[in-house]
């Protein structure tokens, strides 16, 4: 009997967060078919803890997707660190010390929700928009027709039911691999995953708790002798989770190492402090290391996400925050692509985008790792016998804009149409904004009431782009800059397939827009506080006006001085990127 086969126009494999992610936006952005699978049932899905920190930046773009606040309900806001040495002593400026400095921000705080209960919210939210997982179906192998035009059907999978058994052919446009470090699609296409893991082995154990630690509510790191800088995290739902280096010296100890040796252990690793587990949710027993794919996107229509392109040790907490910052950078475009209104070579940023920022993670975590297992950085040139414990409090210090994502950025680059330098330059220190960089998600007044909102609510990541009008004193040049629109057929093309929106910004507080611009505004109106903050954030002179392009993930696609010539440079810049 030939197997049965449908069509979809995306294949999602593996239902983790990244995968749901991309299928949620996917089908928030509409005019697309999306297919998920998952070779493990919910049930099973549902024992795993693994990832459950999510810093400011990816709290951001979950907000612009709509799930932040549900994730908020629940999750542990952790905005407090706490560093014991091996006496018990509290020592200031070590640990996660960053974690309180994470400032220019509403969502300043680590969002502490496990994987499990995060799954939940977003497979919830696709659900809704008629998108399920279809579990348990594993992926069994895939092929590739290059004689298929891009764009079309070039994929087809076969996947097998593990209920019933059968085997089915999924063909689809493009294909996502998001199933995990050891996934089965970056297998089966031979893609080389680059790298190496380490003898170095670490536990995470869950769980309700008793203790006489003084702040257990908090993210804490206990420098230990025995057991690394060890990891103790306060959770959602009451629970802590206790992390440690496994070494090889513990290890002799046990000839099996099961769930009641991960107790003892922890109870070890956190010497001086007591420490009773209630009860243990969850726990695991992992070898340390750090991979990237070759290629994140081949053959023009299979991607690879999260951990199916790049593995690192949890020492940085960076996994799923890394992992959605793929998925948000990809999803957009796709979408744009497949509904016809993009150019495909957008596709081609996602690589140039991602891969540098996963490479300095990848630094990052192998100097982490190292330190928070007692042993210094493979290329340390300093003293031999420094302390270890305050060489990764400095390493991490150092990382806090790139650990907290609010200092992410993608490079301006030749092949790039997405980040274009225009007219407009904002300066070059650490909280400048320039094409590339995140948009500061500053606050917003309203007409009349002058009631409180920020960038981020009035820009929802829909698969659009905005064009932010930051007035300041030049009212002249924004009229210039309206005439100038009116009469862009191209723009207002764009405008009219909802494909970008206007915001008009002013410069301060007044009883009505019309009566500052002699004219309607463009968009939206709103309104800058009395110290003219959002205009300061964005580096704009209070007599001088900007155009600022803001991509639908939230970063900053180009700039430029406000006036009739910035019409040019806007159809310029969306030129490169939608069809004609």
């Amino acid at each position: 009997m030939p197997l049965t086969s449908r069509t979809t126009d995306v294949l999602i494999v593996g239902a983790g967060p990244v995968g749901l992610i991309t299928a949620y936006q996917l089908a928030r952005f509409g005019g697309v078919s999306v297919t998920i699978i998952e070779k493990h049932a919910k049930n099973l899905q549902d024992a795993y803890g693994r990832a459950i920190t999510l810093f400011p930046r990816s709290s951001e773009m979950l907000d612009q997707l709509g799930l932040a606040d549900e994730l908020a309900q629940q999750c542990f806001a952790c905005r407090e660190t706490v560093a014991y040495n091996a006496k018990g002593e509290e020592i200031k400026g070590r640990g996660w010390t960053f974690m309180e400095q994470m400032d220019d921000t509403a969502w300043g705080f680590a969002l502490v929700l496990r994987q499990k209960y995060q799954e939940e919210i977003f497979r919830k939210a696709m659900g809704k928009l008629g998108v399920v997982v279809e579990a348990p179906v594993e992926l069994t192998a895939i092929e590739l027709d290059e004689g298929v035009a891009v764009g079309g059907h070039r994929v087809t999978a076969t996947v097998v039911d593990a209920t019933s058994q059968q085997s089915s052919i999924i063909k689809c446009k493009y294909l996502v691999g998001s199933d995990g470090g050891c996934s089965s699609v970056r297998r089966m296409l031979s893609i080389p995953f680059e790298g190496s893991t380490t003898e170095d082995r670490w536990v995470r154990i869950d769980g309700p708790i008793k203790t006489d630690l003084p702040k257990p509510r908090t993210y804490c790191s206990i420098e230990s002798p025995t057991h690394g800088n060890v990891l103790w995290a306060a959770l959602d739902h009451g629970a802590t989770r206790i992390g440690y280096a496994f070494t090889a010296e513990r290890a002799k100890a046990y000839e099996v190492f099961d769930e009641a040796a991960a107790v003892r252990e922890a109870i070890a690793a956190v010497k001086p402090f007591s420490l009773e587990f209630e009860k243990v949710d969850w726990w695991t027993i992992y070898s340390v290391g750090q991979r990237v794919a070759k290629s994140f996107f081949v053959n023009d229509c299979v991607f690879l996400a999260g951990d199916a392109c790049h593995t690192h040790s949890s020492g940085a907490a960076q996994g799923m925050n890394t992992g959605l910052h793929d998925a948000v950078n990809l999803v957009w475009k796709l979408s744009l692509v497949l509904r016809g209104l993009a150019k495909p070579s957008i596709l081609h940023t996602y690589q140039p985008e991602r891969l540098p920022n996963v490479q300095k993670l990848i630094q990052y975590d192998k100097d982490i790792s190292r330190l928070m297992t007692n042993r210094l950085p493979e290329d340390w040139t300093g003293d031999a016998a420094a302390d270890v414990h305050a060489i990764l409090g400095t390493v991490m210090a150092e990382a806090a804009t790139f650990s907290s994502g609010l200092g992410i950025y993608y490079e301006v680059q030749e092949n790039n149409m997405l980040s274009i330098e225009g007219s407009f330059c904002s300066g070059s220190g650490l909280l400048d904004v320039r094409p590339g960089k995140r948009a500061p998600d500053v606050t917003l007044l309203k007409p009349g009431t002058f009631d409180k909102t920020r960038l981020l609510v009035q820009t929802p990541n829909v698969s659009r782009f905005y064009v932010v009008v930051l007035v300041g004193g030049a009212c002249d040049a924004e009229r210039a800059f309206f005439r100038k629109t009116e009469i862009s057929s191209e723009l207002e093309r764009l405008q009219s397939a909802d494909l970008l929106r206007y915001l008009t910004l002013l410069h301060e507080p007044v009883p009505n827009a019309y009566e500052m611009l002699k004219h309607d505004p463009l968009g939206r109106v709103f309104f800058d506080d009395t110290q003219q903050s959002a205009h300061k954030r964005y580096g704009v002179d209070t007599q001088q006006g900007v155009v600022v392009v803001i991509r639908p993930d939230g970063w900053v696609g180009t700039m430029a001085v406000l006036g009739a010539h910035a019409v040019a440079e806007l159809e310029q810049y969306f030129g490169r990127i939608f069809l004609s």
